[in-house]
């Protein structure tokens, strides 16, 4: 790696060790990796449901963001449900392991809706090797590694055509973002709030048009909103499009093979000056 790309990488890092202290990421498809956000959404469904998504962000821009996601979770019995997320992120030279369990609580509030509640606890393992990375004024950076603990509350209201989602995934500050291992944590002075919704509308016979949205509020930070537009054709094909307020516009499909497998792709193209130094993210 050239020395100048050394440099446009580390301060790239540095600016997201500030921006990423302060949001936790979302994903494209969000709508399928749920419990990840939203603990509550554990349990939802009655079936298993087991969750792969790879993310290879900005690519072609060196130390770009990518990100390894494992989740499940299922209704266990009555009105109780467990889910499971490992998340893997790596940004230049920042890596992460993030391990978390979700518990949800199903309170029935009428024939056909339901409201859960739930809570996220899990250890995230992390390491900066900022001493590998340049900066213009030759200014060097310890290495930092280490773990820390992490809370998450939630809540899931839903029906069989209409969901909304209300959670805080990170009550904890972390020290895995912080440029000084003495920095001192407690409750995140800089919480994300994550809001979701959906509905489903019976076009024919064999479409479905599936509106959603998640917004993304986070202090100090511009508000992050997502707008997506999928279609559903004969509960096999999904095909959709999706805008994130002044970031990024998707495309997205999906084959669901049956009620316990869906294979999906999603492509985003940047819309901000950060596009013309990367071919778009992939999901």
């Amino acid at each position: 790696m050239h020395k100048t790309q050394k440099i446009i990488l580390i301060i790239l890092l540095l600016i997201s060790l500030k921006s990423f202290s302060q949001q936790a990421p979302h994903y494209t498809q969000y709508m399928y990796n749920m419990n990840v956000l939203n603990p509550a959404y554990a349990g939802a469904r009655a079936d298993l449901s087991i969750g792969l998504l790879a993310r290879s962000q900005w690519v072609g821009l060196d130390g770009a963001p990518k990100t390894n996601t494992f989740s499940l979770n299922a209704r266990t019995f009555d009105s109780v449900g467990l889910g499971l997320s490992v998340v893997q992120d790596e940004i230049g030279l920042f890596k992460d392991l993030d391990i978390n369990v979700d518990f949800s609580y199903t309170l029935i509030t009428s024939v056909k809706s339901r409201l859960a509640l739930g809570v996220k606890a899990g250890l995230s393992s992390f390491s900066n090797n900022l001493s590998q990375g340049i900066t213009p004024d030759n200014e060097i950076y310890d290495n930092t590694s280490g773990s820390a603990f992490n809370f998450g509350i939630g809540a899931f209201y839903y029906n069989q055509k209409f969901y909304v989602g209300l959670s805080i995934p990170q009550l904890l500050d972390s020290p895995k973002f912080k440029l000084d291992e003495s920095e001192s944590t407690g409750l995140n002075p800089n919480l994300n709030y994550f809001l979701t919704a959906g509905v489903v509308f019976k076009v024919t016979e064999n479409i479905k048009y599936k509106p959603s949205t998640l917004i993304k509020v986070t202090t100090g930070l511009p508000v992050s909103v997502d707008i997506n537009s999928n279609f559903l054709y004969k509960d096999q094909f999904e095909l959709g499009v999706s805008y994130r307020y002044e970031d990024s516009i998707s495309g997205m499909f999906a084959i669901i093979v049956n009620k316990s497998l869906r294979i999906g792709y999603a492509y985003d193209y940047t819309i901000t000056n950060l596009g013309d130094f990367n071919n778009g993210s992939h999901y």
